[in-house]
């Protein structure tokens, strides 16, 4: 233990969000550096999650929060990241965060590990897991999006998703989302009469063009992006079924397609997408305490991608049950989703143990803060989810790039999809 990797003053403001909701952004104070970090939010959430807001007024409980974390914290080894996030949650004291949320617990957790590399001047996702060697995550990128991210005003899909399988390097990688972000809106200019260039919370293009010509027009951007510039690309879904799950009527409601689908029927639709437009990639295709029809998804569809974000909260004992059943072999990765960088460690470290693919994700409501991108490249994640353009997007994809340049020669992608899906 060094004096100087001991926390010295911790601070806390409320600071807003990319849809300029608040949220809180902590600084934790060493010696000689700071660490300075802030949490998301989402606006399609499980009821799994942690809350990510304290009840009660924000202000006062950032104030009391501040209190109470200097009390407990000053003095404390940041080194010791794991005593540090077990502090933290005693202060809450709740299970769910309900008293303090994520904005104060996540945030301050980040900033610890994030002064603790700067105190040591390694890269962050070294201090988040040391090992000799580390790949790089292929970027998802929402083109097309609807659902509660585009507040109704597009399709019911929640997010068309893409990812290039035969980038050489992270750059080509970030180009080739860029370049089918544009593409789609080109491909929207002309074939939906009423597409003004508007786009949702994450800076996918929304449309009320139909759910299933939706993701035609994205196959059609893939095939003249591969044909114009070379990239290749897998295609995916979030279907985000809890947000349109109707659990009294137990029917998935699409409001724009004007049809209430029973669980069989939802069933069949998501096979049909599958099947007609060879989707790689398909996360929350059914409510989130339904494990028996991901389960039976994951029978039919024995060699794509199914992955589980709501049915698992990003908790490693909702993952225990989804594994027991064979529900998915994906978990959605989102730390506001747990509140603490200790209790996602634990989350992601059982998935691969247990061979389940993790896909490290932002939030609709984000912040500037890169840590995702340390996170997805300390564990090897083959996919992280940022969106595709958007100052808060880029924030991530860009350090991604600098992250890769710090590796030089040993940089390399991860080679998951291109393996799997070639």
């Amino acid at each position: 233990m060094s004096v100087d990797s001991l926390i010295s003053d911790l601070r806390h403001r409320i600071i807003f969000d990319s849809r300029g909701d608040k949220t809180v952004e902590a600084t934790v104070f060493l010696k000689k550096v700071k660490g300075i970090a802030s949490c998301p939010s989402g606006i399609s959430t499980g009821i799994y999650e942690v809350k990510n807001l304290p009840s009660g007024d924000l202000r006062n409980k950032v104030r009391e929060f501040n209190e109470l974390s200097k009390k407990e914290l000053i003095g404390k080894d940041s080194a010791n990241q794991r005593e540090i996030d077990e502090i933290l949650h005693k202060i809450d004291g709740t299970e769910d965060l309900s008293n303090f949320g994520a904005v104060n617990i996540l945030s301050t957790s980040i900033a610890n590990i994030k002064a603790y590399a700067y105190f040591l001047d390694e890269q962050i996702f070294k201090v988040i897991n040391k090992k000799s060697k580390y790949t790089l995550p292929i970027p998802l990128g929402n083109m097309i999006g609807g659902g509660k991210h585009a507040r109704g005003l597009s399709i019911d899909l929640q997010e068309i998703l893409v990812a290039c399988k035969n980038a050489e390097n992270i750059y080509q990688a970030i180009e080739a989302n860029t370049l089918l972000h544009k593409k789609c809106f080109q491909i929207l200019s002309k074939e939906d009469m009423y597409f003004s260039g508007g786009k949702n919370d994450e800076g996918a293009w929304i449309t009320r063009i139909g759910n299933r010509k939706a993701v035609e027009i994205v196959k059609k951007a893939v095939q003249q992006v591969k044909s114009e510039k070379g990239y290749d690309f897998i295609i995916g879904i979030d279907f985000a079924a809890s947000s349109i799950f109707d659990k009294q009527r137990s029917t998935y409601n699409y409001k724009l397609e004007k049809i209430n689908l029973n669980r069989e029927q939802q069933y069949k639709f998501v096979s049909s997408l599958i099947e007609e437009f060879n989707i790689s990639f398909v996360e929350d295709p059914f409510d989130e305490d339904d494990f028996e029809d991901f389960s039976q998804l994951r029978k039919d569809f024995k060699d794509i991608l199914i992955v589980g974000d709501d049915i698992y909260a990003s908790n490693k004992e909702r993952l225990k049950k989804g594994i027991e059943k064979n529900s998915s072999n994906g978990i959605i990765i989102k730390p506001n989703q747990v509140g603490s960088v200790s209790r996602i460690i634990d989350t992601i470290k059982y998935a691969k143990e247990n061979s389940i693919q993790i896909i490290v994700s932002h939030r609709s409501g984000e912040t500037e803060d890169p840590f995702i991108s340390h996170l997805a490249t300390a564990f090897d994640a083959p996919l992280i989810k940022t969106g595709a353009v958007g100052g808060e997007r880029m924030a991530k994809l860009n350090e991604l790039i600098r992250i890769e340049e710090y590796l030089g020669s040993d940089s390399k992608l991860n080679n998951y999809i291109s393996y799997m899906f070639k």
